[in-house]
């Protein structure tokens, strides 16, 4: 017997539609979740009582909410709002989104019926217990995403599901099943028809999911609908002495040696697309990719910019492709002017992404390698240590360089702090008010 944990806020709101007469259950990804053993962030009820009659039970709820959705009543609870939907039935999706029409139904495996997974197609009440007339509970176990019903059908209904069964799959480490698969190939090509920032916002979730074997057969499915500049790298050859695969099959391996971060990932996908412009092939017959880093920027920023990303994220992934091919030697001096530089962080990130970027090619590649993990450890030193990197480290200010050296504000005195950086950078030592000054001084 399957046992759910529901929330008092939730639980107060099905016992009181019960007590009214009504039937109401937790329904959709908070069963999924809470069967899985976690914790579920939103809870929702489904019910047969009419919106009217949800309404009149609720009406001396401190809030309540007639949502946009047809059917649909938000109730704040315990400090929290639920959705409550009444049992529907949906209409033709002529435009492969939304139903042009909701109607209401008495039957709770009627409303499942519509959904889209049969692990989201679940129901539970304390009274009734689990109520899964597809099997849902028995995918969760099997580890499965399969549609309910009809795949092609319910593809057909909203196009995005074909991204979200990748995504649930990714999410949850299971695999999808094969009839769920196929439909999913099949209809690959009607998510042209999807709006950008509807498939951006599904794609990001999907790529910063742990299961990376699951990201790589969504790439393997959909990269020539969803990311066509990647899919146009299958079979450009990389002939080089650093390199055994194909430009696509290096780019997944590059994926697999990411964490689970969505601009490391978006930076894997595109860092090297500049590649197929790029190419040369010298009189020895080896190819050279001169200048692709350059390229593959602008190929991934008009991309980004398509699927509305976060520009903070597009900004982190543009970074480390602007960088990827950058030599970083493990030197104090060179790292700490690096981290003045691009920034702390954006030189963990380009190191962190180098490091994925030379385990997906051949054993030449070891040297570097070895030199970007030294790096990697001595980067962690200095930020370890709190060594300085930037003007705002130092331990006097402008106005300390002024009144020391009797200056008037002027460019001169950001000359100084320059100064003073670079001496800092060589001996940490120095970074103290006495040290700087006698520095100062003595120039």
């Amino acid at each position: 017997m399957v046992e759910i944990s529901i929330p008092w806020g939730a639980l107060e709101i099905i016992e009181r539609l019960e007590a009214a007469g009504f039937e109401a259950f937790a329904v959709g990804g908070c069963v999924r979740d809470s069967a899985l053993g976690k914790s579920p962030t939103d809870w929702d009820v489904t019910t047969n009582a009419l919106p009217a009659q949800i309404a009149a039970v609720f009406c001396d709820a401190k809030k309540i909410e007639f949502g946009e959705r047809h059917g649909t009543i938000s109730v704040k609870s315990d400090s929290q709002y639920y959705e409550i939907t009444t049992y529907r039935i949906d209409g033709v999706y002529s435009d492969g989104r939304r139903p042009d029409s909701v109607s209401f139904t008495p039957s709770l495996e009627d409303d499942l019926r519509r959904r889209d997974f049969t692990i989201n197609a679940m129901a539970y009440s304390p009274k009734s217990g689990l109520v899964d007339p597809f099997s849902g509970h028995d995918d969760l176990k099997a580890g499965l995403v399969r549609a309910v019903g009809d795949a092609n059908e319910r593809f057909r209904e909203d196009y995005l599901r074909i991204i979200r069964a990748y995504r649930f799959a990714a999410t949850l480490g299971f695999e999808l099943e094969p009839a769920t698969r196929a439909a999913c190939l099949a209809g690959r090509h009607n998510l042209e028809k999807i709006a950008r920032e509807r498939i951006g916002a599904e794609v990001s979730k999907l790529l910063a999911a742990l299961d990376v074997e699951a990201v790589v057969r969504f790439l393997e499915d959909a990269a020539d609908v969803i990311f066509p500049d990647l899919a146009a790298l299958r079979g450009l050859r990389q002939n080089s002495t650093h390199h055994i695969y194909d430009a696509y099959e290096h780019t997944l391996y590059v994926i697999r040696n990411t964490p689970n971060t969505l601009h490391q990932r978006l930076a894997a996908i595109f860092h090297d697309t500049g590649k197929l412009a790029a190419r040369t092939t010298d009189a020895q017959d080896k190819d050279h990719f001169h200048g692709h880093a350059a390229v593959s920027v602008e190929i991934a920023e008009r991309a980004l910019s398509n699927y509305c990303l976060d520009n903070r994220v597009k900004s982190k992934a543009l970074g480390i492709i602007r960088h990827h091919m950058r030599l970083i030697e493990p030197e104090r001096e060179a790292l700490k002017h690096l981290m003045n530089k691009l920034g702390v962080n954006t030189l963990e990130d380009i190191l962190q992404f180098q490091r994925a970027d030379n385990l997906a090619k051949s054993a030449k590649a070891a040297p570097r390698l070895e030199a970007i993990e030294r790096a990697q450890a001595l980067l962690a030193e200095i930020i370890a240590a709190g060594e300085p990197v930037t003007i705002k480290d130092l331990a006097i200010t402008g106005q300390d360089v002024m009144r020391t050296l009797g200056l008037a504000p002027s460019p001169a005195v950001g000359a100084h702090l320059n100064q003073l950086l670079e001496a800092v950078v060589k001996n940490p030592s120095l970074n103290t008010r006495e040290g700087l000054i006698g520095y100062l001084l003595s120039k």
